[in-house]
């Protein structure tokens, strides 16, 4: 996660790729296909953050294979190695009814039974069965799964999420 409010991470350079220039990226987004219509993407190399042209993309296995405008040798992609690509906040994909960006839960209030302040969300996690929300309390931290029964309502505008407080969740 990023706390730059215009920058969205979708991907990181993992290597140069070949000898033309090409990164090999690995992509964060869960929307791979993205990449394929990117014209420029922003490159985040420390504190700084520059937009560049997109050549070319082409997928090879869960990697995405990216030609940046400028970048014609493999020693100036070797030196990309490690940065972080993203896109503005206002060119994301958009999302199906009822699924959200992480970086739109990220500082979300968690309130429970009878508008009861829980917390809030400090990080999501992806796991096999479903995503679960990382929620700094009073108490600590506590995990609550992202499911029917847990999760009663989603305001990512407002940023609120409304949970059922089962028995054990909190403990």
């Amino acid at each position: 996660m990023t706390d730059e409010p215009d920058f969205v991470l979708i991907g990181r350079v993992r290597s140069a790729h070949g000898l033309g220039g090409e990164v090999s990226v690995e992509p964060v987004s869960d929307i791979v296909e993205r990449f394929m219509g990117l014209r420029r993407v922003l490159l985040r190399r420390g504190d700084e953050i520059g937009e560049v042209g997109v050549a070319s993309v082409r997928r090879k296995g869960g990697d995405v294979l990216l030609k940046l405008e400028g970048t014609d040798e493999r020693e100036a992609a070797k030196a990309l190695a490690g940065a972080e690509l993203g896109v503005r906040r206002q060119d994301v994909w958009p999302l199906a009814r009822d699924t959200y960006y992480v970086f739109d839960l990220i500082g979300s209030r968690v309130v429970g039974d009878g508008d009861r302040e829980i917390g809030r969300v400090e990080d999501v996690l992806r796991m096999p069965a479903n995503d679960v929300f990382v929620v700094r309390t009073d108490k600590g931290e506590a995990l609550i799964p992202v499911t029917r029964n847990v999760i009663k309502r989603i305001d990512a505008a407002n940023k609120i999420v409304v949970i059922e407080e089962l028995n054990g969740l909190l403990d």
